[in-house]
C-alpha cells in the first residue's frame, strides 16, 4: 500500500512493517473509525484534488520528522462511501522513545482535521 488516499480498505499489518525499523522502540498507532450512532449510519469523504490531498499528507509527514524526534511516519485516508465501523484514516509514528511518537501522532491527527482537501460528512437515515 504505497497510497495516502484510497478507496481500498486500510491494511494496518503492511503499514507497520512499512514503519517498523530496528532502532525504534515503540510506533504509535491512530485508528480513525466511523462510528454507528442512533441515526448516523456511515460516513461520505471527499477528497476535492487527490493530487493537492496527497501533496498536503506528505507535506504533514515531513513536518512530522522535522519537528520530532521520531523515524518514520505513515498516513493512509479512505475516500467515498464508508460504513459503521470501517477505517476513514491511520496515521502510523515510529520513534526511538513514545513519547515522541505520540506527540507527532497526535500532532498529525491535529493537522489532518482541519484540511481544506479532505471533507468528512457523516450519513443519516
Amino acid at each position: 500500500m504505497n497510497k495516502m488516499i484510497t478507496e481500498q480498505n486500510i491494511s494496518l499489518d503492511e503499514l507497520v512493517r512499512k514503519v517498523k525499523k530496528p532502532e525504534m522502540g515503540a510506533i504509535v498507532t491512530f485508528i480513525g473509525i466511523v462510528r454507528n450512532g442512533e441515526s448516523l449510519k456511515g460516513m461520505e469523504i471527499e477528497i476535492k484534488d487527490k493530487r493537492k490531498a496527497e501533496k498536503e499528507i506528505a507535506q504533514l509527514k515531513g513536518e512530522a520528522l522535522e519537528k520530532f524526534d521520531v523515524e518514520a511516519v505513515e498516513i493512509v485516508h479512505r475516500k467515498g462511501t464508508l460504513e459503521a465501523c470501517d477505517n476513514i484514516v491511520a496515521v502510523l509514528v515510529g520513534a526511538k522513545h513514545r513519547k515522541d511518537a505520540f506527540r507527532a501522532c497526535e500532532y498529525l491527527i491535529d493537522a489532518l482535521r482541519i484540511s481544506e482537501d479532505i471533507k468528512l460528512r457523516d450519513r443519516y437515515e
